[in-house]
């Protein structure tokens, strides 16, 4: 064995442990085959490996593994005018397809993959050509279409929080498969539970949480499927200390994958309206999910997501120091309270404004603090 810097791991070594981090599993023993794996321990702060020399071999040729063919994110950007409408568009494409896949499953056929890989091939690539469309759109939701809306905003969540972290090709890919098909297993959930307008009670909590279980026996039984997709969906309730479900995973047992999408599931459902429960603002749901650290989430990928989202994440509407109300549109390569803001509201005369786009950095205005638009009577779809 022998332990080198990160700078020297390479691809087609044989990776024995990472040492100072036992809690990421992206990585685990074996070859590294993919470049992403590099990018990733790189952003998650890892400095040193142990390898076995011995076993490590050239990488393949072309780098990752070509076992699954998966179309590269376009290189070409797109500003957010012009990628809000293909987003939209794109949400709608994935509503009907999830009414499709769950029609399917209902009536006892397999999921047909074709259709779900292609879908996953167009959320990254419009994350990819400008990030801050669909991360918008996430917010603007529909408590009676609850079920669909939320696969997707975990879909969203994770491509986001996936390209951050470095991942790319085959494993993001695989990433978003899952994330689509994360909940599939509530078609076999009764109605009357499903679509409860209340609070469940403990007996109807444990069939809902049932889901979960089915979702890995419906994924598990779909011809091409990945691991990193099934670990998507198996794993997104389950919690470091042992308190999840279905399988009750605890510490290592849980992967990279299913440590990710837990975080995403938690904070999707956190600032999501339902029938009768009102989703918390975006920066509380951030702060919510830091306090659940280290325990049931992994800090290290917490912080990496709130990074990932910012302090106030798009789609998140702020009071400003003027007395204005904006909507945050961007933040990327921005300072983390200095994004791109779309003013909308005057809160002194309680009247609404021209819309126009500020760059807060370059003006004298700042954020005071995130709001909730309903307490202004503000809808976000009149705006995106």
């Amino acid at each position: 064995m022998k332990t080198i810097p990160i700078e020297q791991l390479a691809l087609g070594m044989y990776v024995e442990s990472i040492p100072d981090h036992s809690s990421l599993s992206m990585v685990q023993k074996g070859y590294i085959q993919d470049p992403s794996a590099l990018g990733v321990l790189r952003n998650l702060g890892v400095e040193r490996i142990i390898i076995d020399p011995s076993k490590s071999k050239k990488p393949p040729a072309g780098g990752a593994s070509s076992a699954t063919k998966v179309k590269a994110p376009p290189q070409n950007k797109a500003n957010l005018k012009s990628e809000l409408p293909r987003a939209k568009k794109l949400l709608n494409q994935a509503k009907l397809l999830q009414s499709r896949l769950m029609s399917d499953v209902k009536l006892g056929q397999k999921i047909d993959l074709q259709p779900v890989n292609a879908m996953a091939d167009e959320f990254i690539g419009s994350v990819f050509r400008n990030p801050s469309a669909l991360a918008c759109l996430r917010l603007i939701k529909d408590k009676d279409d609850y079920l669909l809306e939320h696969s997707l905003g975990v879909t969203i969540l994770m491509t986001l929080f996936a390209r951050a972290l470095g991942i790319s090709g085959t494993t993001l890919h695989q990433l978003c498969v899952g994330s689509l098909l994360h909940d599939i297993g509530k078609v076999r959930i009764p109605e009357a539970i499903l679509n409860k307008p209340g609070k469940l009670t403990a007996e109807e909590f444990e069939v809902m949480k049932s889901h979960a279980a089915h979702s890995r026996t419906i994924i598990a039984a779909t011809p091409g499927i990945s691991k990193v997709s099934l670990d998507v969906a198996a794993m997104h309730h389950e919690k470091l200390d042992g308190t999840g479900y279905p399988m009750g995973l605890n510490g290592e047992q849980i992967s990279m994958a299913g440590r990710m999408v837990a975080i995403c599931d938690i904070y999707d459902a956190m600032t999501a309206d339902r029938v009768y429960h009102k989703g918390m603002a975006p920066t509380l749901a951030l702060k919510r999910l830091l306090e659940m650290t280290p325990h049931a989430l992994d800090k290290n990928l917490v912080v990496k997501f709130i990074q990932t989202l910012g302090v106030y994440p798009n789609g998140c509407m702020v009071e400003l120091s003027s007395g204005k109300v904006g909507i945050v549109m961007e933040t990327q390569d921005r300072k983390p309270t200095k994004p791109l803001v779309k003013v909308v509201y005057n809160l002194k005369s309680n009247t609404h404004v021209m819309q126009s786009e500020i760059e807060l950095e370059k003006h004298n205005d700042s954020i005071v603090k995130a709001i909730d638009p309903r307490d202004y009577k503000l809808d976000l779809t009149n705006y995106l």
